[in-house]
């Protein structure tokens, strides 16, 4: 019986999936711009957090919590320091400008003003002005239940963002595996192609736009504290995050500085207001000026290069429908409709839907096997548990102790709770290693696992068995790519496995508990093979057991394989791009032409 569904049946379906995703796009409308946010936010931070990673070994979650604790602690940190006092200058001048502003209703009131054929009486300006000024002061005095609700509000969807941004930096690579998964396969590379060039608008928008509010925010606040303008910092914050808004943010940014500068003058220099202000406006017609024809192209980048008309429409439509948050990304917003626009026309029309991208670069960004679109060149083992038997007698041995407790474990079976306790120890026993390494003590270390092992009757660790198949699995990969041992091991015990085995010339680097400052789960192993066998650390692969390899790929920018021969189980080894029962399946993963 075929239970394949009709074409009819397939479009009715999708219309009605459609529909329903256009409902439920609309009842979730408030929290679309909280996820943007988040979104947004995470991908500035990732960066950040790939490199803690990198440096320290860290999981991915205690890097990405670290991260955001971070950013907050900066954020109540150096808000007040400067928002606090320039807001304090700007509203003290306000009051003694409100007391003042009685007589110059008046004068306005008895006065005519003159532009052109245009005639403006006096009297409905400051009535106009009047109301204006009641109208501000009336929130403040009547909407205090209000403002209190929009603080709690506030803060819950300011947890609500964190949260997701936590879940965002420390799962973005699942995420991007999971969404993957459903694109068929004949069509993941234009997919991949489109999700680079997207990526690479984001990340030069955002990444772009933060670099130049610094650049600019710098060159403003120096230039108005040599002018004696008063409250340079916050006037510079202000141009910076002008920035983000294309076009209409910076003409917009001078406007502060233009009231400060005739209002308020200078504490250096004695200008009259009015030349002053003219002065400030060319320091900021020169500064623009150098961020749009020097900095912009060069930092940007072309993908986000747009007509200002078309940047300033998109700007008030993004206002219309999202506030403040549709005014940030209308650029990159419009740009990625562009691409996607183009890529859309040019399979419609039958032509290539990247004809800029080169060979080279497509080379890159195409995927040559499903551990991810960038090419393998290195795999690196570990060797315990992938290329040599686990010694399971201490698991049994331990297990046996735990026997009158086995009703307290799942399926009365402590193994499992045994192997998981042991994986997690890993990291703790190789970093304690690698400080008695220092101390010259790990000899002594060694010698004591020795006589340990001996006691309680388990095999000897220099008899290491090797896997059925993994010779052969060896020498057939070694044509096509560089190999390489990484591993906690000793020196001397790695020295005799590779004698025993024939193995001496197969691997181009082999890096033992002796040669690296720290043991995995920190990147530094992986990183020093990778420098060995002249190989990047995102086009290498670490095949391992355990999580500690898995996050020391992942740390040190690789990527991890993990395997079901040794210690660690499937549920161990999620995070790994790929898990597979034992290292010869790799033949079936990797190309070998």
């Amino acid at each position: 019986m075929d239970s394949r569904w009709s074409p009819t049946t397939k479009l009715v379906v999708l219309i009605i999936l459609l529909v329903f995703g256009a409902w439920l796009l609309m009842q979730l409308s408030a929290v679309i711009p909280p996820l943007l946010v988040a979104g947004i936010l995470a991908f500035l931070l990732k960066p950040l957090v790939d490199w803690i990673v990198h440096r320290t070994g860290w999981s991915r979650g205690f890097a990405s919590a670290f991260t955001i604790f971070l950013a907050l602690v900066l954020l109540l940190v150096l808000t007040p320091l400067i928002l606090t006092p320039g807001l304090a200058n700007i509203i003290t001048n306000i009051d003694l400008d409100a007391s003042e502003l009685e007589p110059l209703l008046e004068r306005l009131r008895a006065s005519v003003i003159t532009v052109g054929p245009l005639q403006i009486e006096g009297s409905d300006l400051a009535s106009q002005i009047g109301q204006g000024v009641q109208a501000l002061a009336a929130p403040f005095a009547t909407g205090a239940i209000q403002i209190v609700s929009g603080v709690a509000t506030g803060l819950l969807w300011a947890i609500f963002i964190i949260v997701v941004i936590f879940w965002l930096l420390k799962d973005s690579y699942k995420l991007y595996r999971w969404a993957f998964e459903f694109v068929p396969a004949s069509h993941r590379k234009e997919v991949i192609m489109l999700g680079k060039e997207i990526g690479l608008i984001w990340g030069g928008f955002f990444r772009g736009e933060l670099v130049l509010a610094l650049i600019v925010g710098a060159l403003v606040t120096i230039s108005m504290m040599l002018l004696g303008i008063p409250n340079a910092l916050l006037l510079g914050l202000i141009a910076g995050v002008a920035e983000f808004v294309p076009t209409i943010g910076p003409p917009l940014a001078s406007l502060p500085a233009l009231l400060t500068a005739y209002f308020m003058g200078s504490g250096w220099w004695p200008f009259e207001p009015l030349t002053l202000t003219l002065i400030v406006a060319i320091v900021y017609i020169i500064i623009f000026q150098i961020e749009q024809v020097y900095l912009l192209p060069r930092i940007v980048g072309r993908r986000v290069r747009l007509h200002p008309g078309v940047v300033f429409v998109g700007a008030i439509v993004g206002a219309i429908q999202l506030g403040v948050l549709g005014v940030l990304i209308a650029a990159p917003a419009i740009a990625t409709a562009r691409l996607l626009g183009g890529y859309v026309y040019r399979k419609l029309v039958d032509l290539d839907p990247f004809p800029e991208l080169d060979a080279e670069k497509r080379r890159r960004w195409l995927p040559h096997q499903p551990l991810g679109p960038q090419p393998v060149r290195a795999i690196f083992f570990d060797l315990d548990g992938t290329l040599v038997d686990t010694d399971d007698m201490m698991v049994e041995r331990i297990a046996q102790f735990l026997r009158p407790l086995r009703r307290l474990f799942p399926d009365r079976d402590p193994r499992h709770f045994i192997r998981h306790a042991l994986i997690l120890a890993e990291g703790p026993i190789n970093w304690l290693l690698a400080h008695l390494d220092r101390l010259d003590l790990d000899d002594e270390l060694f010698r004591f696992n020795d006589w340990a092992r001996k006691a309680l009757g388990l095999r000897e660790p220099e008899k290491m068995i090797l896997i059925s198949g993994v010779d052969e699995t060896l020498h057939q990969l070694k044509p096509h790519y560089k190999l390489a041992l990484v591993t906690t091991r000793s020196a001397g015990a790695v020295q005799r496995f590779l004698t025993d085995h024939g193995f001496e010339d197969l691997f181009d680097a082999v890096i033992t508990a002796s040669d690296v400052r720290r043991l995995k789960p920190h990147p530094e192993p992986i990183l020093a093979a990778a420098e060995q066998v002249g190989v990047k650390p995102e086009e290498c692969v670490m095949v391992g057991d355990t999580t500690v390899d898995v996050r020391a790929a992942h740390a040190a920018g690789a990527r991890a394989v993990g395997v079901l021969c040794g210690f660690g189980e499937k549920r161990d080894l999620q995070d790994a791009e790929l898990v597979i029962e034992n290292p010869m399946l790799l033949l079936a993963y990797l190309p070998q032409e």
